[in-house]
This record gives C-alpha cells, structure tokens and sequence, in this order.
C-alpha cells in the first residue's frame, strides 16, 4: 500500500534518479521512453538485486524500484499465516507425483512468497526441480532456475519446452500468461511432473474462468490441476498504538448478533512505531480449494457459473478470503477497515 515518506526538492531528485539509472544500466538522458535496469547491493549478510524501471510522465520521470532476493526464504507456511488444516492439504498435493498446484491473487498478494515457502517443503536432493521466472525473485540453491528474457526470444512457452526435455520432476512457472504456456504446463503435469504456478485472478473461481479464457478446454482443466490457491496480504494493527474500535450502528448491530466480544474490535491509531501508519507487518490470509469429483464436475458442466463454484468451495472448507480476514479482525490482529479494504472486490 502506498505511503508517503518524504518530499524531495527537485534538484536533488533529478540527481537521485541519474544515480539509480546509471547503475542500473539505463540511459539517463532519455526520459521519455520506458526503461528497464537493474543493480547489486552488496552487504555483510547477502546482495541484493534490485529492477528498476522508468518512464516519461507529464512533468518529469517516473522510477519504481523492486527488490528482490529478499532474505526470506527460511519462511514456513506457518510464518506466512497458514492453519494447519490448509497446510496438511497442501503437504498432500506436493508429496503427488504429478498435477498442478496454482497460486493465484492480484499483483502484490504475495504469491511468490508463498511459491517459496512451498518449494521448501520438496526434497531437492531426490527430486530435480527447474523454475522458470521472470525474474528471479529468490535463489534456490538446489534448483536450476531460468529467468525468462522476452527480447532475446527466451519466453515461458518455449522455455517450459526446452525444460521438458531435462527430466523435470518438478517444475515451477512464475506466471501463466497466456494459452500456449497455460496448454503445456497443464499437459505436462498430466505425464508425470509435479507443476507449480502463479496466476493473477481473483479468486479461486476467477482463476477458472481465466483458464477457460485463455482457450484452455474444461477437461484439461479438470484434469490436470489438483489445488487451487487464492490469497491476499492483510496489515496487522500495531501491537503498540492499537485501540478499542468506535463502531458505528450497522457494525455494531452486525456484530452483536453474531455474540461477538466487542473489546477485542480494535482500530488503527498510529504512533512513532509504526511511522503513523497504525499498522506494522502484514500477515496473509488464504482460501484453498482441492479438485474433488464434485469440482471436476462443475468445471465440466456446460452451465458453469462463478457464484456456484464459488458456493461449492464455500462449502468444501468454510474458509473463504472474507472470513478468514474476518478472524483476524475479531481478534484483534487487524481493523474492519483493513477487512473491507483487502476483499471488497470479492463479490
């Protein structure tokens, strides 16, 4: 989420972004056309890689930076805010020799994050695992990654197919964008080899109709994919400055008949802590979905709907996006604004 932090005088802003564009690799005299760098920090403990890239708007440049191979690669599915009982699913679908595993939530989610944490949990000493990426985003010592380079031709569709060629147990698709890498990664996953991808949709629903979209047949789909995950990233109230919630009448009412324990509603605040934000960290929230007969079905049914398959994974697990952010927020880890915020687009 976006936040201010401190105004810079023009002079010196032109001069931090030349410095940025220069080791980075871009030409700092054009400020019209996009751009693409990147750079090495190099510290103590580790480097990092940062993306950098720009483009001409009214009145000047812009820059957003990306940092990557992030020291968090030592965290569990636990650590990212996983129950046990979505954790034992998906501990299941990686133990399998074969389907597909897919992430999915709009950019920012933290889906990489979670791919990780997944990856951790093969045996790499056993298993030849082979990521394609763009880009690397964490190294895996014991996995051979390609990162995707669309200007030399090296693009997901023609990389997974060369990697088909290596004797892959597991494969790992940064983002499925389009027919022809959506078609082999789920054929591929039908012949033996353990797929794991990312997809950006909404829901677990929304990832089906955006299958379908892409051109892919229900069949295929039904058939190859064993777990669908969806996720967002909800910010955690700060544990220092964090107060009782005013609650207006409709909330109040809402709540009351639910018999729920209005002191542990709480509201941001904001102090020093947390830079008067009234929020410090984040934690994320899922809803999982295995492909069960029943599911299968629905997807192969000629009268598919979103609102049916949703209710159907509504049932499956009762742990949908909403309620579980809702369980944060009525124990005090988060706000009802930070709820609404995070899964208003729903439906």
């Amino acid at each position: 989420m976006l936040r201010s932090v401190e105004e810079v005088e023009f002079k010196r802003c032109m001069a931090i972004v030349n410095s940025i564009k220069a080791i980075s690799g871009m030409d700092i005299a054009e400020r019209r056309r996009p751009q693409d760098g990147a750079f090495i920090a190099k510290s103590a403990e580790n480097d990092i890689s940062f993306r950098v890239a720009s483009a001409g708007v009214l009145n000047g440049e812009k820059l957003s930076i990306r940092v990557l191979n992030q020291p968090v690669m030592q965290l569990t599915l636990s650590d990212l805010g996983m129950n046990e009982r979505h954790q034992k699913l998906v501990k299941e679908k990686i133990a399998n020799d074969s389907g597909m595993i897919l992430v999915c939530g709009p950019t920012g989610s933290g889906k990489s994050t979670t791919m990780q944490a997944m990856l951790k949990e093969l045996d790499f000493f056993t298993r030849n695992v082979i990521t394609i990426e763009d880009p690397i985003e964490y190294v895996l010592p014991k996995a051979s990654q390609i990162e995707i380079n669309t200007k030399a031709g090296i693009t997901f569709a023609k990389t997974l197919r060369s990697v088909l060629r290596q004797d892959p147990d597991v494969i790992f698709i940064g983002e499925i964008r389009d027919e022809e890498t959506a078609s082999i990664a789920l054929g591929a996953s039908q012949t033996g080899h353990l797929v794991f991808a990312t997809l950006h949709s909404s829901s677990n629903a929304a990832a089906i109709v955006r299958l379908m979209d892409l051109g892919i047949k229900p069949l295929l789909i039904s058939s190859a994919i064993s777990l669908i995950v969806s996720q967002r990233l909800v910010r955690k109230l700060c544990p220092k400055c964090k107060r009782v919630a005013k609650l207006d009448d409709t909330q109040f009412a809402k709540l009351r008949d639910k018999n729920v324990d209005m002191s542990k509603i709480m509201q941001s605040n904001g102090c020093g802590y947390c830079g008067e934000t009234g929020y410090k960290g984040r934690t994320a929230i899922f809803d999982i979905m295995v492909i069960d007969e029943e599911v299968k079905a629905q997807i192969l049914s000629s009268n598919f709907s979103v609102s049916k398959f949703k209710n159907i994974g509504d049932e499956q697990y009762r742990t949908s996006l909403r309620k579980q952010a809702m369980k944060l927020a009525l124990a005090g880890i988060t706000s009802l604004e930070e709820v609404k915020r995070t899964t208003s687009n729903l439906g």
